[in-house]
């Protein structure tokens, strides 16, 4: 078994009551909440993983992960307060940002 960890910022204030619900391959997987990390169980390969909160989202991003390992996933909004609107209305689809993060223990990422 492989396993994903998806680890959310803390402390952005916009989103910071609402968590961000995970798909893996189409699929909701979980919800990640402010500062939090989720761990999900997935079969080795290549998978497709987004974010969604309400009508706003991420795009898709292909990871590949290996039998035994853990593929670590950070996010977070791109939109700050000055820019929310502009991304609610106009770019909702790159509201949250999710990148591949650095391998390791998966601690929750600091503000």
């Amino acid at each position: 078994m492989a396993e994903l960890i998806v680890r959310r910022r803390a402390g952005v204030l916009q989103d910071m009551a609402r968590d961000y619900i995970v798909l893996v391959d189409g699929n909701e997987r979980g919800r990640v909440a402010d500062g939090q990390e989720i761990r999900l169980h997935v079969e080795p390969g290549r998978h497709r993983v987004q974010l969604k909160i309400d009508w706003c989202g991420s795009p898709a991003v292909d990871v590949d992960v290996a039998e035994g390992s853990a593929q670590v996933l950070d996010c977070g909004p791109n939109a700050t307060l000055l820019t929310l609107l502009f991304y609610v209305f106009f770019r909702a689809g790159h509201y949250l940002a999710l990148q591949p993060g650095a391998r390791g223990a998966g601690r929750p990422l600091s503000a």
